[in-house]
């Protein structure tokens, strides 16, 4: 079904989206590691430790997980344990199973939103900063509630895959596997 929905959904702005959402995984998976490494020879090899580097490689991992995250959601390929394809096999109580879930990951993913809005509100309000680089925090949670946000959405969509999966017993992809 996620090659049927990818091919349905051709328009550009989906389309830039998801590029957007690779962009952002390459450059701070990239960042992330080159901070951890420089930070690992200058403690080890020279004794000294840059200032601000263990916070930026903070930061580039909750950016690199939450956009991962939502791009994981995306390509069906969030970890899983589908005990009940194995039992039933493919069909309707499968695909039912699977419109449960995706429901209940939806609900629970908006529940987390909620929380991450008042955050934001919060951090916009004390105009907090980060401790050593000063960074506003808004910009970090920001990019956490864009991930949760885009992580909701394809939990929705997958959940509707599978309900039309349910209801006119079509196979869903996940029991291709």
């Amino acid at each position: 079904m996620l090659e049927e929905r990818q091919s349905q959904i051709q328009h550009p702005i989906w389309l830039f989206k998801l590029k957007i959402q690779r962009l952002i995984m390459f450059i701070t998976s990239i960042a992330f590691t080159l901070a951890v490494f420089l930070q690992v020879v200058t403690r080890y090899l020279f004794n000294y430790s840059l200032f601000g580097v263990e916070e930026f490689a903070s930061f580039a991992g909750v950016i690199m997980y939450f956009i991962g995250a939502a791009y994981a959601t995306h390509e069906r390929s969030h970890i899983s344990a589908s005990l009940v394809d194995t039992i039933f096999g493919e069909g309707r109580i499968t695909a039912g199973v699977h419109a449960f879930t995706r429901l209940l990951a939806f609900v629970l993913t908006v529940y987390i939103l909620i929380s991450m809005w008042d955050l934001l509100v919060f951090t916009n309000r004390m105009s907090t900063k980060s401790t050593e680089l000063r960074i506003p925090m808004i910009w970090i949670y920001g990019t956490m509630f864009v991930g949760l946000v885009l992580t909701a959405f394809y939990f929705l969509l997958e959940f509707f895959d599978s309900l039309r999966a349910t209801i006119w017993h079509a196979p869903s992809e996940e029991s291709d596997k």
